[in-house]
Parts: C-alpha cells; sequence; structure tokens
C-alpha cells in the first residue's frame, strides 16, 4: 500500500476542521445555511493555508446528496468523489499552466451545459492571477452573469495581480497565515493520533521555519520524523533546518552583555564548525533580542526565564540598538566578502557600539556597584629597588616607615600622594591634578578615569564613573584600577566602583574650562571695535561655529 503524506491524510473534510480561518468559515456557513451563496468567490493566500482545501469544502456543501448545508456528510458518493478529486461537476483548473485565450474560451464553452450529476457545476481556478489579460478579459462576461448552476472559485497567492474588474465581481476572502503557536498544536496532535514520539523542543523551529503554511508544516515534519528514524528529535530537526541550539544563542547575547569578546568569538566559530549557516545563525540572535525587547515591554508567559532574566539586567536602548544592527547586519551579509565574516562583523559591532548614556551592561537598575576581589598586594621591595607603577613612571616612592608630617606642615615636593576629598554630585572639583590622573593609565583606563572621581576614607576607596563611561567597566578593567591603587598608596585598599551621576570629573572641569574660555572668546570678539566696524562697512556677520579661544601656547608663541 502506497504511503499517504500527512499533508494530504490531514487535509481537512469539513468547515470545523479548517485551522485559524474562523473569519471565512463564518461567513460562508452563514450564506450555505441561508442558501444567499455567491456566484464567485476569490480565496486569497500565502501557500499552504487552504485556498484548495476551502474551495472543496464548499463544493461539497454545495452537491452533498442529503442537502445543501453548512456541514456537508461526506459519506455520501458525491462527498467522497470531491475529496477523492474524481467528481466529475468541480472542474480544477491549473491557471499556471493554462494561460492561454484558446484554454479559457474551451473551457468557458462547457459553461452552458448542465452538471452531470450535482446540483451546481463548480469551477476551481486555481493561481487565477497567471491568467493572461485576453484570458480575463474572456472571462468577464461570464463570470458577472454565470447560468444559475454555476459556480466560480478562485484562488491566488497574488491578489494584486488580478484586474480590478474580476476582483469586482467576486466575493473576496483573505486566509491568514498561521501563527506558530497554531502550527505547533497542530503538529503535536497530528504526531499525538499517530502515535509517533516527539520532543517538545523540536516543534517551535518546524513552525518557525513553515512560516504561516499548514502544508509546509506537514511537509517538514514528515521530513523530521524520517529523520529522526520514527520519532521527532531536536537534534535531528536541528541538523535537518541548520538552526542553531538555544544555549549557542544565549551565549553569544551573554557575551554581548558581559562585554566578553573571546566568549564572543568562540561561540561565533563554534556555530560555524557545526554547519549553522551564517544567515541563520544571526537570524536567530535579531529574535533572541526581540524575544528580550517583549519581555521588558508585557510579562509574556511564553518567554522563558533566561529570557526574562536578560529583560531585567539589559537597559531597553541597548536592547533595541543591538536589534538594530542586527538587522542591518543582515541586509549587508550579501556584500560581506564572505558570509560568516558579515556575521563575525556584526556581532563585533553589537559589541563595540552602546547607547550614549546607556546604563551599564549586566548591572541592575542604578547606582550599579561592581566589587573588586583583587589579592593582597604582594609584600613592599627593598629600598631602591623600582618595582611599582608609581616608580616606574617617575613618581617619587613614600618611605612607609618614615614619620608624619608634623602638623601644619606638607611634605615638600610630590613626596606624599594627595588625598582626594570625597567628590560627589554637586561638590566642587579638587584643585589641581587628580589621583585617578596621577595612576599612568592609558587608553581606555585613563579616560575612564578621567570620567571619574575618587574617596578615600581609610583603606576603603570609593570611585564614582560617570554613566557616560560606565559602558567601559568590566571585572578585568576594575582589577587594573585596583592595582594601579595599591601601588600607588602602598598598601591594600578596598576598592568599591559605582556607576552614578557626578561632577567635578576632571573630564566635567576641563570642558567647563574650554566652554568658559570660548565664551569669553565670542564676547571679546563682540566687543572689538574692528570687528564691529567690519559689519557695519561690509553688513558681515561673525560665523560663531569658527570662534576658537586662544590657548597658552599660541599665546607664547605670539609673546
Amino acid at each position: 500500500m502506497s504511503y499517504l503524506v500527512l499533508a494530504r491524510k490531514w487535509r481537512p473534510r469539513t468547515f470545523p476542521e479548517l485551522l485559524g480561518q474562523d473569519t471565512v468559515v463564518r461567513a460562508l456557513r452563514f450564506a450555505l445555511g441561508e442558501g444567499r451563496v455567491h456566484h464567485a468567490y476569490l480565496f486569497s493566500g500565502i501557500r499552504g493555508v487552504g485556498k484548495t482545501t476551502v474551495a472543496r469544502i464548499l463544493a461539497k456543501a454545495l452537491n452533498c446528496e442529503r442537502g445543501m448545508g453548512p456541514d456537508p456528510c461526506g459519506v455520501c458518493s458525491a462527498c467522497q468523489e470531491i475529496d477523492a478529486g474524481r467528481f466529475a461537476d468541480l472542474i480544477e483548473v491549473d491557471a499556471a499552466s493554462r494561460t492561454k485565450v484558446d484554454d479559457t474560451r474551451e473551457l468557458l464553452d462547457n459553461v452552458q451545459y448542465a452538471p452531470t450529476r450535482g446540483r451546481y457545476k463548480v469551477y476551481l481556478v486555481d493561481e487565477v492571477h497567471m491568467l493572461s489579460t485576453h484570458s480575463f478579459n474572456a472571462l468577464l462576461k461570464t463570470l458577472e452573469e454565470p447560468p444559475p448552476h454555476v459556480k466560480f472559485i478562485l484562488a491566488t497567492t497574488d491578489p494584486q495581480k488580478l484586474p480590478v474588474t474580476v476582483l469586482s465581481r467576486c466575493q473576496k476572502f483573505a486566509l491568514r497565515r498561521l501563527t506558530d503557536l497554531q502550527i505547533r498544536e497542530h503538529m503535536a496532535a497530528i504526531l499525538r493520533q499517530e502515535g509517533l514520539a516527539f520532543d517538545d523542543e523540536a516543534l517551535p523551529p518546524l513552525a518557525r521555519a513553515a512560516d504561516g503554511s499548514v502544508r509546509d508544516a506537514l511537509s517538514l515534519l514528515d521530513q523530521a520524523i524520517a529523520a529522526g528514524g520514527g520519532a521527532v528529535r531536536v537534534e535531528a530537526v536541528r541538523e535537518m533546518l541548520g538552526t542553531v541550539a538555544p544555549d549557542l544563542v544565549r551565549r553569544v547575547i551573554t557575551a554581548l552583555a558581559e562585554g566578553d569578546g573571546a566568549t564572543l568569538l568562540a561561540s561565533v566559530d563554534e556555530g560555524y564548525s557545526l554547519g549553522v549557516a551564517p544567515e541563520l545563525f544571526l537570524g536567530d540572535i535579531v529574535r533572541a533580542w526581540h524575544d528580550i525587547a517583549i519581555a521588558q515591554v508585557v510579562a509574556s508567559e511564553s518567554a522563558d526565564e533566561w529570557t526574562r532574566t536578560m529583560a531585567r539586567e539589559l537597559d531597553p536602548e541597548t536592547v533595541q540598538l543591538h536589534y538594530e544592527i542586527g538587522c542591518l547586519g543582515r541586509r549587508q551579509m550579501g556584500i560581506a566578502p564572505d558570509p560568516e565574516t558579515g556575521l563575525r562583523m556584526t556581532v563585533l559591532r553589537m559589541l563595540a557600539f552602546r547607547p550614549a548614556g546607556g546604563k551599564t551592561n549586566r548591572s541592575p537598575t542604578p547606582p550599579a556597584r561592581i566589587a573588586a576581589q583583587a589579592p593582597a598586594p604582594a609584600p613592599p621591595p627593598p629600598r631602591g629597588a623600582s618595582s611599582s607603577p608609581a616608580a616606574d613612571a617617575g613618581w617619587p616612592e613614600e618611605d612607609p616607615a618614615a614619620p608624619p608630617a608634623p602638623s601644619g606642615e606638607a611634605p615638600a615636593g610630590d613626596d606624599a600622594p594627595s588625598r582626594e576629598p570625597a567628590a560627589v554630585a554637586g561638590d566642587a572639583p579638587p584643585p589641581g591634578e587628580s589621583v585617578l590622573e596621577r595612576l599612568g593609565l592609558t587608553g581606555l583606563m585613563k579616560h575612564l578615569a578621567l570620567n571619574a572621581v575618587l574617596d578615600k576614607n581609610g583603606d576603603r576607596v570609593v570611585v564614582t564613573v560617570d554613566p557616560a563611561a560606565g559602558n567601559l567597566l568590566n571585572k578585568e578593567r576594575v582589577d587594573m584600577l585596583k592595582e594601579a591603587l595599591c601601588a600607588y598608596y602602598k598598601g591594600p585598599v578596598v576598592l568599591d566602583v559605582v556607576v552614578a551621576p557626578v561632577t567635578g570629573t576632571p573630564a566635567h572641569v576641563r570642558r567647563e574650562a574650554e566652554e568658559g574660555a570660548l565664551r569669553q572668546a565670542r564676547e571679546a570678539l563682540a566687543a572689538d571695535p574692528g570687528v564691529a566696524a567690519l559689519k557695519q562697512a561690509f553688513n558681515a556677520r561673525v560665523n560663531e561655529s569658527s570662534v576658537r579661544p586662544r590657548s597658552a601656547k599660541s599665546e607664547e608663541r605670539g609673546a
């Protein structure tokens, strides 16, 4: 006995069996029950949502031997012959293969004859948009005023290609694509009735791959059963579809949230080594950002614990930016040197960019605190040996055994390191150079120091970082900062790093000084009599954006 594929075996036979088309079913059942059946229907929708299936059920309802109505019996000879595709009065036409006007005229020549067995002669024209313009013109008159014993049912995946003259002669029904949940539940019900084992985690990727089409879903399900040896297994489905395991996508998202580039690239390489298509990998990453964004807005029961955790720990601006970067990366993957390079550069772009003023990743809502747990510093080297960063930078070493300076006397030169007073929002910045500037930090660590203030109380040091630089923080940089402070103070310190709005940072002080100098320069320019004379004589104006204050070096050169 030949095998019947699931898509044909489980094809709906009655209106209640149709999945996800309640609006269409309700209208057709009412029309059949009240005898208000139109002479021409147009069913549109994507492939595999039930256009021809609805047409065949409608044909059965019109020709059932037990009487026309919304519920055909399914057991009479007319119903069985329609299900088997051999009913003489159901004429199915594939418009894709019969596009010529001669084919349409030949079809219409038989319209005038009465049905052979049934109550109505039903013409089902599939993919009707493929007909030629001349064929449509030949069909128009008959479609508008067919004989009373004829019903036309047109089906198409592209209704925009139909002439308005055809559309105006039909009742139009748009069949909706099905949701992933509807398809998933439908596949689970079929597998239970077939007596086949399946993994719950294997159905969601099949439903997504079906893209709203029931027929595609059942075809994929047939393939998954074969790939799993008579059962639907998650690993076999992922290998069949070339999709990414959820834990690998989560490792990528977590690495992005923690700023861990090494783990990020290792996860991408692992996916590539498993044969996952970079386009699908990036699509799953973008979908994960989408799920996190949804969980940040509504409490979705379908979201798992990991998604809810990431939704709490990440700020919405970062999630939205990374989603946008992922979408742009998918668009640019076609012009990348190769898909793998396109995927790598997209995730690296996510790693490199943060929203301006966004909160630090993987930190609770402000203030965000990162506690450094560094080992105790090594014992001080012998006198005269230069082994600390302070000595290497040319700073004088302080003798721990030296007695403190008498009250009211300050140590000469830089022998004693400066102790910065408490700096919080609203306090005036300390005069001169700050301790953080004297640590000899470079690169991103220097930028971090310029946007922070320090408060020391005994062995406890609190460094408050402005949110503008907070995204630079990670455990590695906090450990580097603690090591530099231990060397500077020549002893162990307990370091707390806090991300919070703060004034008095070196960058803030410099910015205010530059803005003040620029303001003075503009005021001096406005008060200059020569400039006033030029304005008067030539109707001139000053380009404010070109005004620059004179620096100390330029003044020295002028002198």
